[in-house]
Order: C-alpha cells, then sequence, then structure tokens
C-alpha cells in the first residue's frame, strides 16, 4: 500500500517522530483502516529517502502504543486500537455508580464537601471581603529568606535530600524542633519527634496507630472541622464534649469516659478553633489528671502556639507530661508557609518508635529538600525574626476585628469571642429566625462571607453560629468587612421578624459581652454522642 507523507526536514520535530505522528493522523481519521498493510521499513525508507533505522524506529513505537501488529518475517498491519477517550467537563455516565462504590463514610464527605464549595461559590467573582480562609496573609511570606536557605541547602546536601529519607524526618530539623519546644516547657528529645505532612498528616497517623474503626473518640463540641473529617474517614465514632466559657466542659468529659472509653482525648487548648478560647493552667490540670486517671492518650492539638498576642502565656499541656499520656501536635503553616507542610508529633519515644514504620508504610519518608530548608530558615534566625513580625501585624488586626465588632454590633443579642491570640473569632446570634443558608446569602449579599459554625460540630449545632477568621485580611478590610456583617446582620434580624424586642427569650444562655463563651452550654446529651 502506497503512503504519502510528507518530512520536513528543517523542522525540530525527529523524522522518526515526524512519520509516527502523520501515521496515527491517517489511522484515527480512517484513510488507515484496520487490516490495512503498511509499505515495508525499506521500502518507506527510499520513499522518504531517510535511513531506515528511522523508519523502523517509527514503527516500533506505533507497535508499542497499540497501533500495529506486526510478526517477523510480515509486514506491519494497522491495528484495530479502542479510540481515545476524549476528555470533557461533563463525559456522561460510565459504568460504575461510583456513588455506590465509594465508602457511606466518603460519600458523605463528598457531599459535606460540595455543601462548602457551594458556599464558597456565592462569592465568586463579587465584590465580598472574605473572613473564611484560616492561612496566614501570602503578602507577609519571607520568600527572599526562605529562598536563600532552600539554595544553600541544595548546593551542600541536595543528592542527599533528593534521596528517601528516614520515617521520621531530617534529623537536624527534628533536634531544632525538641530545642524549640523546650522554650514552650516542654521536655522532649529529637527521637521524640517525628515529622509530617502538617498537622492534618499527624492526626491521621495517630488514629492508624490508636484507633480501631468503630473506636470512639472525645472532642470538644465544636471543634476543628478536618479533624472531624479524618475521624469520620478511619472509621471512628466521634462523641462531642460540650464546651464552656474554660474550654471543655470536663464534668461531661468524664462522663464520657465513664460512658464511651475513648480511644482518645482530642484538645485545642490555644486559640481554640473555632472559638478562639485559651484554656487556663487550672483547667489543663484537671484535663491532664483525668487522662492519666483513665489512662488515654490526650492528643493536644497546638497549632497555633506560636500566636499568642495578649495576657500571659500558658504553657501546653505537654509541659506537666511526667507519664507519657500527652501525644502534642504542632505545625509551620498556620504562622509560617501553609503550602511547605511540615508539622510534627512530640510524644513518648514508645509512641513515636510505633508512628515511624507508619509513616514508612505510608510514603516512605517526608520531603527532606523542603525540612533542610526549613531548618536553615530556622538556625538562621528567620523563623524568629517572622514571628515577632506577625506577632505586631496580626495583635492589630486582632485588635480592629473587637474594637469595630464593639463599635458595630451593638444589638445585644450578637455576642463574640475575644482571643487571646490566633486568627479566629466566635460569633452567636441569639433569636435570630432564620436559617443558615439564608444568613450566608444575606451576608453575601452585603459584600461579606463567613464560615456557618455547623461546619464545626458533629451532629446538630446548639445555636447560630459563624467563624470569622483575620488570616487573610489587612486592617482596612477587616474594618470594612465588619461594617458590612453589621448591614447585614440589621437586615436578617429585620426581616427575620426579630427585629422587634419583644421576642421570647433564647433557652440558650446568653454570653455576657466580652466573655467567649455561657458558663455552661445547654447542649442536650445527644450532642455528646
Amino acid at each position: 500500500m502506497n503512503v504519502l507523507l510528507n518530512i520536513e526536514e528543517q523542522s525540530r520535530i525527529p523524522v522518526f517522530r515526524q512519520i509516527m505522528d502523520q501515521l496515527i493522523r491517517l489511522m484515527d481519521t480512517g484513510s488507515l483502516r484496520p487490516g490495512a498493510r503498511l509499505p515495508s521499513s525499506r521500502r518507506l525508507a527510499e520513499c522518504l529517502s531517510v535511513n531506515r533505522s528511522t523508519v523502523y524506529r517509527a514503527y516500533q513505537e506505533l507497535w508499542s502504543l497499540g497501533y500495529l501488529e506486526s510478526r517477523p518475517g510480515s509486514y506491519s498491519t494497522v491495528r484495530r486500537r479502542p479510540r481515545a477517550a476524549a476528555g470533557s467537563p461533563d463525559p456522561g455516565p460510565g459504568l460504575i455508580d461510583w456513588s455506590r462504590r465509594a465508602t457511606p463514610t466518603c460519600e458523605a464527605l463528598y457531599a459535606a464537601h460540595g455543601r462548602e464549595e457551594a458556599i464558597l461559590r456565592r462569592a465568586a467573582g463579587k465584590d465580598v471581603i472574605n473572613f473564611v480562609p484560616l492561612s496566614p496573609d501570602s503578602r507577609l511570606f519571607p520568600m527572599d529568606a526562605f529562598r536563600r536557605c532552600m539554595n544553600h541547602a541544595l548546593r551542600h546536601e541536595g543528592p542527599a535530600l533528593l534521596q528517601y529519607g528516614t520515617p521520621p524526618g531530617y534529623g537536624p530539623l527534628r533536634q531544632f524542633i525538641a530545642e524549640r519546644m523546650r522554650l514552650h516547657g516542654v521536655a522532649v528529645t529529637a527521637e521524640e519527634i517525628l515529622i509530617t505532612t502538617g498537622a492534618q498528616n499527624a492526626i491521621e497517623r495517630l488514629l492508624r496507630l490508636l484507633a480501631a474503626p468503630g473506636a470512639a473518640l472525645a472532642c470538644e463540641s465544636p471543634t476543628y472541622s478536618r479533624a472531624m473529617d479524618i475521624f469520620r474517614l478511619a472509621g471512628a465514632r466521634i462523641v462531642g464534649v460540650p464546651m464552656t466559657g474554660a474550654g471543655m466542659d470536663l464534668d461531661a468529659l468524664e462522663q464520657v469516659i465513664r460512658r464511651d472509653a475513648p480511644a482518645l482525648v482530642y484538645t485545642i487548648p490555644n486559640f481554640h478553633n473555632p472559638t478562639g478560647i485559651t484554656t487556663d493552667q487550672a483547667h489543663r490540670e484537671r484535663l491532664l489528671a483525668i487522662c492519666e486517671g483513665h489512662r488515654i492518650p490526650l492528643v493536644e492539638d497546638g497549632f497555633e502556639e506560636e500566636m499568642k498576642y495578649f495576657g500571659k502565656t500558658v504553657l501546653p499541656i505537654k509541659s506537666m507530661d511526667q507519664h507519657g499520656v500527652v501525644i502534642y501536635l504542632g505545625t509551620f503553616s498556620k504562622i509560617l508557609f501553609p503550602g511547605l507542610r511540615i508539622g510534627w508529633i512530640a510524644a513518648d519515644r514508645r509512641c513515636i518508635d510505633r508512628l515511624a514504620p507508619i509513616q514508612k508504610a505510608l510514603i516512605l519518608s517526608g520531603n527532606l529538600l523542603d525540612q533542610a530548608a526549613l531548618h536553615r530558615f530556622c538556625r538562621m534566625g528567620y523563623y524568629d525574626l517572622h514571628i515577632n513580625r506577625m506577632h505586631r501585624i496580626y495583635r492589630r488586626r486582632m485588635q480592629t476585628a473587637l474594637g469595630a465588632l464593639k463599635t458595630r454590633l451593638t444589638d445585644d443579642r450578637i455576642h463574640w469571642s475575644e482571643p487571646a491570640g490566633g486568627y479566629t473569632i466566635w460569633v452567636r446570634l441569639q433569636d435570630l429566625a432564620a436559617a443558615e443558608e439564608e444568613i450566608v446569602d444575606r451576608l453575601v449579599a452585603h459584600g461579606v462571607m463567613v464560615l456557618p459554625g455547623s461546619f464545626h460540630f458533629h451532629g446538630a449545632a446548639d445555636g447560630v453560629y459563624f467563624r470569622l477568621s483575620i488570616a487573610h485580611l489587612d486592617e482596612a478590610a477587616i474594618t470594612e468587612g465588619i461594617r458590612r456583617l453589621a448591614a447585614g446582620l440589621d437586615t436578617l434580624y429585620r426581616q427575620s421578624g426579630s427585629g422587634d424586642r419583644r421576642f421570647t427569650p433564647s433557652p440558650i444562655r446568653t454570653i455576657p459581652r466580652g466573655r467567649p463563651w455561657p458558663e455552661r452550654s445547654s447542649v442536650s446529651s445527644k450532642g455528646m454522642t
């Protein structure tokens, strides 16, 4: 069979590739049909005035891609090959019903993710001030300093850093983290540190170690929404413990422990997400004593440990841990670079020794290059300089936010926490006859986006809440955002019929102005399961 091909000698595309591409087009368009016999490599080479080995290579590549059939001593023939799948935004129904194939837990997570994305899309393309993101302002990233540290790591340790590392992570960074934790009163060694891909990854590793499917896990209610996602994916049973103005309700926790025997207790004692609460020394001592008494691991999430702006410092619970009960989680994501994805677990050496093979089984090791660059960044003093800068900036931002809330939100049915640090403020709306979706839509219409409180509860919330995060916003945006927030809430109260002050009092106790939470939550026992 004669095949007409055009070879461009001046092209940067290799000749064998030109032959391949043209033959593929002829076969895909039907000009060369299945069963058609191609010229021998010698004959086609003579016709094209190219080396026979060039044609032979093109034929070999086509054979490996499934376009040709070829047997020794015979001609190559066109093979009937499945048509390449055409990508499209909506490919239509496939043979597999993924909604049924996915586990119920994953399908529920998919639905929740869709709801979250739908809420965020409402603000897309609009002039909206967004109080949702909980990652630090990228305008504050110390890019030049980190670039120099990355270049230094590549120049001095490049080949070793581009190999697999040990499961616990880059040794010098583990040593730095241990030294850093000692500044916070936590006596650990490098051997008691395992580096993870952020705090979420640390939680997932711990669940692999401690929680079999079906095990109960006790945590604050409300709590960090991503942690609950990980709990659910692990097949754990979340047992919510209500919050008070002092933090987790420890009387309720003791009831939960006696009733459910949880595999671990998860807590965020500093700048709690979402409420912003920081627990005091007495609360921490009693929480530790409860877990020690019942021999239950206490997972302390210190995701914003370094971000304290106001008041006296309270040392981590881990600083009092004499019996290896507390497992501390730390991360660089909330104060440095979220995309770097470097966190750590600090725990009893016997716990770390059991986590290391889990790490090895799942990812072998972390990214040594990033870890080495971060170690250099910290050892050169850049990390301390960055923390000092972040404190100055976010102290002003938090003061601006709290001042604007006091000035703008004068309705005594609206209450909020006053955190000692971190990025989040927890707002509660009393006696508002409006659904969460309606609240979000109304606030977006006024040019402001907040995170609905229901994302932070396992089960039904005990009231109407939302979270404000100042992490992404400067002072001007915070001030204007809270002005818009006040206007939107005023409209909501008026339109919901609750603008009339002769409303029926809510059964939920009022949060006194200037305090983060009522003395005791009115969450029923159902909210604890």
